[in-house]
């Protein structure tokens, strides 16, 4: 059942190696991988989510635990250090890439040796999805982790998404900053005309995304369920617009901020944009949330993270690292049956199991991990 995970591909490149120096209970570690990924083995507290984590953090920048980096530097260290090196199909170099960070918020990028000024220029070094027991909360928790997920992917796909929506956040906060006082009209609708520009995009670029989604999504549900139920994702932006390009986003948004000034001024927070949107998830035309049980929001979930990997291929092309993070242990044996050929032969695989059901995967390297250090069985 389980077999079928990995099978021998080809790659634009994949991690070949990876280097740990003061990353949470590694010291000092350096593991090199093969095209297939690696499984890390081991009981649990011995280290195997770390290492997941690392090679998120390596893609991304962020945990998907949602860690700060403080928290990620070593005990009795006061910095942190991750390097990636990424190989070509004949196993030549194609790209390093390293993240430094400190205790006092300093933090350095580089790739191939050269320093990167911003997170935006990071992003897209290679794709991570993560998969994990925690990936319930996409439909029980709040609509922030539903924005998160939308946000990361678009994110790690498109620069241009990231640099409207650090835009955005930034003059959001602003403008919260002045509506208590409500004093500086003139930078009030200065904020308000940045907010405006900023959200449409992110608006426009969520409602493409989950468009494309929305018939993939049906149809892995159909196939992880067995056909047994159906299921739907939809966009709820937190403004109605009917309109279709930027310009007429904008105007709408802009509008819509200068008619709640005064109620935000009360509340002092703005009450609508892109940071108030959500997506909605139905089971058999049933909102997902109060309704689906904890098997069909695991199924959601799945199919959630299969729209993603199906979005990047489209988007990229280029390799992904998929993070399996005791993932297939929260799955009957049926429904791991149904998703492990959706992800057969799309990227590098990792998983982190202390499960002996995961360890029938076979042509994958297999590291046991214990105590902050892996070693390759």
């Amino acid at each position: 059942m389980i077999v079928r995970l990995i099978s021998i591909y080809l790659l634009t490149m994949y991690l070949s190696h990876l280097s740990l120096d003061n990353f949470r209970n590694y010291r000092k570690s350096s593991l090199e991988f093969t095209p297939q990924g690696a499984l890390f083995y081991g009981p649990n507290g011995s280290g195997k989510t770390n290492l997941l984590e690392a090679l998120f953090f390596l893609c991304t920048a962020r945990s998907q635990r949602q860690a700060s980096r403080d928290e990620m530097i070593c005990f009795s260290s006061d910095y942190g250090y991750l390097e990636g090196a990424f190989a070509r199909q004949d196993g030549s170099l194609c790209r390093t890439a390293s993240i430094g960070f400190t205790r006092d918020k300093k933090i350095t990028m580089k790739v191939d040796g050269v320093t990167l000024p911003s997170f935006s220029q990071w992003l897209g070094c290679a794709t991570a999805i993560p998969f994990g027991p925690n990936d319930i909360n996409l439909i029980q928790g709040l609509p922030q982790q539903r924005r998160t997920f939308i946000d990361l992917l678009l994110c790690q796909t498109d620069p241009a998404y990231l640099h409207n929506l650090i835009v955005y956040k930034k003059n959001c906060a602003q403008r919260n900053v002045l509506l208590p006082a409500s004093a500086d009209e003139t930078a009030m609708d200065i904020y308000e005309q940045n907010m405006a520009a900023s959200g449409a995009v992110i608006f426009l670029k969520r409602q493409e995304l989950v468009s494309f989604m929305r018939p993939h999504f049906a149809r892995f549900y159909r196939e992880i369920s067995g056909n047994a139920e159906t299921a739907s994702i939809d966009y709820k932006p937190s403004i109605r617009c009917e309109l279709s390009t930027q310009n007429e986003w904008g105007n709408v948004f802009y509008r819509a901020l200068k008619n709640t000034q005064k109620k935000d001024i009360g509340n002092g927070f703005s009450s609508i944009g892109p940071h108030r949107d959500d997506l909605v998830v139905s089971v058999n035309d049933r909102p997902a949330k109060p309704f689906a049980s904890q098997g069909q929001c695991t199924t959601l979930t799945l199919s959630l993270r299969m729209c993603s990997i199906l979005f990047c291929e489209v988007s990229k092309k280029e390799t992904m690292l998929f993070l399996f993070d005791d993932a297939l242990t929260y799955l009957d044996g049926e429904r791991t049956s149904r998703v492990v050929p959706l992800v057969q032969g799309k990227g590098q695989i990792f998983i982190a199991t202390s499960s002996e059901r995961e360890m029938a995967v076979r042509d994958v390297p297999r590291f046991v991990v214990s105590r902050g250090q892996a070693c390759r069985a």
